[in-house]
């Protein structure tokens, strides 16, 4: 069995390689600058050797290398050699020290936080791009810990990298330093160090494998509180709320446990190498009194302080490895995502523009979700530019489904969408998508004021078209008697605003876009009376103008429309104005229609 398992390092360091290559060249900045703080760092630790010298008044003469190069040094600049310039010497030597490691860290925090923005923004955008189908598997609240606790803890992997690289350089300086001055006692060094690494690699493999649980347990945490927040009155009316705490508690204990966990796994070897580099300087001091040939003061000083620097950085090798293991999961969560979202991206196979002069028309569509139950079944369907038409069927018939293939959600498993004859396939998606209005029974509103909800993001929409479209809307007036007027803020989901007047400001933010086709998918379902008549007077203002869907329970919406379809089992099977099916006492839309009278 290997000291070493060498697949799981190959496989962090192509986790590593796959995530961090981009920044290569940074990396040798860092290295450069390693090399600099190591360069002065053991320079002035050398130091200590003549300046020993001189407060013994010379007792011992030094021949190690950093001894003659700093008074060489000297000699070559004609500066005097003696006790306060070499003291000017060392404080210059620890101040450029001080400033390559200050350098270092504020290079390393623009690093990091650059890694932290690029992803943030690569991922957000690769989620918004993503197909439907994906997008409808994620649980609420994972993307939000992917960008900010995943990332986040991914980019201190990057600031640790660079440590890395400045504090390996700064040992292999002090090293050799140190061996100049006592190879046998820098050999002992490492090899005690080597020992420690692997006696403590047990601790690593518990540390990640802790690591990669808190790492899930704070999706499930997060996705507790964020299920629940939004739910938060249904849970309130249904009196759940002290079982949806008791779940809570118990998520926050197994945290709390893991999070203990982990910082002691951390701490346990800073514990222990303080005393064990202490205990070996001892024995080093011993050693050199009872049985050196000469003791050197000066040189048992310096070999002293690199020692100690060297378990210094030892310590601060082994925190780093400990960090670097313990984030890994979290930069195994971000780039699984990256690689989802990126094979799951929404393909757009058209580039010609969107043009509805005379109808669109379903072609023998075919669609199901699993291959197995069918949703639709050559569904066969033709609406004329300019129409008002409806569309109803029992639940499950595949009236939702329909919308979603008309708005390309989802491409259709056969047959084919087509408009005035073009294949909709072939027409540039985002196109598309701004010529077809959709206003559904869920309601999304910003917690901004009504205008921004109107405007949603759409800044070349003048002031004037805003209030035109709540006009059409039917909101206008409501809008007025407000205080603030269109400066209104609707609150949380528009939490301040009846359901009706929350439909009609989506109406409006729909209207606002002039589309060409418009689908109200039960927008007036959950509506008062009052609010779906409003509604109604907005949809016969458009008749005529724009193509107009509508799918409905109620049937005093569809009663007015030039033409009603019904689905059912996932094809259209009735069909004609709403008076022609009420002729056909045999009629799905006729029993209906009777039934909801009674």
């Amino acid at each position: 069995m290997s000291i070493v398992n060498t697949d799981k390092f190959s496989y962090a360091l192509q986790l590593l390689k796959a995530a961090f290559w981009s920044y290569r060249s940074k990396f040798l900045l860092m290295l450069g600058l390693g090399l600099a703080a190591g360069i002065f760092g053991g320079v002035g630790i050398g130091a200590i050797i003549p300046l020993f010298s001189f407060l013994t008044k010379g007792q011992s003469t030094e021949t190690d290398i950093i001894s003659k190069t700093i008074e060489k040094f000297f000699t070559l600049t004609h500066l005097p050699y003696n006790l306060p310039l070499l003291l000017a010497f060392m404080i210059a030597i620890f101040i450029l020290k001080a400033f390559v490691h200050y350098l270092s860290y504020h290079y390393n925090q623009k690093l990091s936080t650059d890694y932290e923005k690029q992803s943030r923004s690569e991922l957000f955008k690769k989620t918004l791009h993503a197909d439907w189908p994906y997008l409808l598997e994620q649980k609420i609240g994972h993307l939000e810990t992917v960008l900010f606790q995943d990332i986040y803890t991914s980019a201190g992997i990057l600031t640790c990298l660079s440590g890395l690289i400045m504090t390996t350089t700064s040992l292999v300086l002090y090293a050799l330093i140190a061996v100049n001055i006592s190879a046998s006692i820098t050999f002992l060094t490492f090899g005690i160090g080597l020992i420690l690494f692997f006696l403590l690699k047990p601790l690593f493999f518990k540390l990640r494998r802790t690591a990669a649980a808190l790492a899930a347990l704070s999706k499930q945490v997060i996705h507790h509180i964020s299920e629940h927040t939004i739910g938060a009155k249904t849970v309130k009316t249904m009196g759940a709320d002290q079982e949806v705490i008791k779940h809570g508690d118990e998520y926050f204990e197994n945290y709390r446990k893991m999070r203990v966990k982990i910082e002691l796994y951390n701490r346990l070897p800073g514990t222990f190498l303080e005393p064990i580099g202490f205990l070996f300087i001892s024995l080093v001091l011993l050693y050199q009194y009872y049985f050196g040939s000469v003791f050197s003061i000066a040189s048992f000083a310096a070999i002293v302080y690199i020692v100690q620097k060297e378990f210094n950085f030892m310590q601060s090798l082994q925190s780093t490895l400990n960090n670097i293991n313990q984030s890994l999961p979290h930069l195994k969560v971000v780039m699984d995502y990256q690689e989802k979202t990126a094979h799951h991206a929404e393909i757009d196979s058209g580039s010609k523009p969107f043009r509805f002069k005379e109808s669109i028309e379903f072609k023998n569509i075919s669609f199901a979700y699993d291959k197995k139950n069918k949703i639709l079944s050559d569904l066969n369907l033709l609406i004329k530019k300019g129409q008002t038409v409806g569309l109803i069927g029992s639940s499950g018939a595949g009236k939702t489904t329909l919308v979603d293939l008309i708005l390309r959600l989802f491409p259709p498993g056969s047959g084919e969408i087509l408009v005035d004859n073009q294949n909709a396939s072939e027409i540039d998606l985002a196109g598309w998508r701004k010529k077809i209005g959709y206003v559904s029974q869920d309601t999304f509103l910003l917690n901004d004021t009504i205008e921004n909800n109107i405007r949603f993001y759409n800044n070349r929409l003048t002031k004037e078209e805003v209030k035109e479209a709540a006009e059409l809307a039917h909101i206008r007036d409501f809008i007025e008697q407000q205080p603030n007027k269109f400066s209104t803020m609707v609150g949380e989901r528009g939490v301040k605003l009846s359901g009706g007047q929350k439909q009609r400001i989506i109406l409006a933010r729909v209207l606002a876009r002039k589309p060409e086709f418009l689908i109200l998918d039960e927008a007036t379902s959950a509506l008062d009376n009052e609010s779906e008549a409003l509604i109604q007077k907005s949809i016969e203002h458009l008749r005529g103008k724009t193509t107009v869907l509508i799918i409905a329970h109620r049937l005093s919406t569809i009663m007015s429309t030039d033409n009603l379809f019904v689905l059912e089992k996932g094809k259209i099977t009735e069909q004609g104005t709403p008076q022609e099916l009420l002729k056909d006492k045999d009629s799905y839309f006729y029993k209906v229609y009777n039934i909801r009278e009674k």
